[in-house]
């Protein structure tokens, strides 16, 4: 007879580790799928200095691995490495979680947690040049870029962080948004703003990317008067938020918002599905942090162990 788990959680970011976690200390026979390497979003960037716990910052790729450490002591299981494609029988009691490797796994509750993923700019020539001096990530990249110029398009904390990574390679950063207040922190924008490398283009965005073989100049645009400028760089890292990485459920039945989001309510994670839980970035939610995602991440698990004793 087949293993019908307890849970599977379908995401290997902070929530999913954190949700991992407790299900394990709670003794039930869950698993989580990650398609790619834990750590989600938080591996984007270079190190947290916000994280409880941690005063002196730690890389996110530490970070990851004490959670990852964390949770594999209590679960009983190792975490499988595949892409969840589909969800099937999601309304009944036992469902069932379909791979990109022809394996199916049923279980008697799911928790969705599979984050987002960068926007793209939409700008003529974008696709054209991503890895020829487009980027999404500047742990990535950033070091291609030794004394440099290069342009950081967004105004959000994403933004800002990334950029104050750049400044540890670049010669200068033209930050680009769309509007005059940013939505960073205060002390995000002050550490980029303290570093003398940055020059802020306000009420603009970028109309196109030009090169040939690569990226080397961009056509600015002011929102305000429509005027356009060309500025000599190197490349171009966008930070314009998050596409959610709902697709694989579109079709499922759970309640999601405009922007892709999966509805969930916040007290306890749970969808309009019975059973179905989910948490981290893939939820509509004010504040994308690592803290409230491990937050989420305890929420739904202990909501599944709630369920899984009133309902198994």
């Amino acid at each position: 007879m087949s293993t019908i788990y307890d849970s599977i959680i379908i995401g290997g970011g902070p929530s999913g580790l954190s949700a991992l976690l407790y299900l394990g200390r709670a003794l039930t026979n869950s698993i989580l799928i990650e398609k790619m390497s834990t750590g989600g979003q938080m591996m984007a960037t270079d190190t947290v200095e916000n994280y409880l716990g941690f005063p002196e910052e730690i890389s996110s790729f530490e970070l990851v691995q004490k959670m990852q450490a964390h949770a594999e002591k209590f679960s009983k299981n190792p975490i499988i490495s595949d892409e969840v494609v589909k969800i099937e029988n999601i309304n009944d009691k036992v469902k069932k979680v379909v791979t990109a490797s022809g394996k199916t796994y049923e279980t008697k509750t799911i928790i969705i947690t599979t984050g987002g993923f960068a926007r793209k700019l939409g700008a003529k020539g974008e696709a054209e040049f991503i890895g020829r001096g487009v980027g999404y990530c500047a742990t990535c990249d950033g070091a291609f870029y030794k004394d440099k110029v290069v342009a950081v398009v967004g105004g959000g904390n994403s933004a800002f962080d990334e950029a104050y990574f750049l400044t540890r390679f670049v010669k200068k950063i033209y930050l680009i948004h769309r509007r005059k207040e940013f939505r960073a922190e205060p002390i995000n924008i002050k550490h980029l703003t303290d570093t003398g490398k940055v020059e802020y283009v306000l009420d603009s965005v970028i109309d196109e990317i030009c090169g040939e073989k690569k990226v080397t100049h961009i056509k600015i645009k002011n929102v305000l008067d429509n005027s356009i400028r060309e500025q000599e760089l190197d490349g171009v890292f966008v930070f314009v938020g998050q596409q959610p990485a709902s697709e694989f459920i579109k079709d499922s039945g759970i309640t999601m918002s405009s922007t892709g989001h999966i509805e969930a309510n916040l007290a306890t994670m749970e969808t309009n599905i019975p059973g179905v839980f989910a948490c981290g970035d893939i939820i509509n939610k004010p504040v994308r942090q690592v803290a409230n995602a491990v937050g989420d991440g305890a929420v739904a698990a202990m909501s599944v162990t709630h369920y899984l004793q009133h309902n198994s």
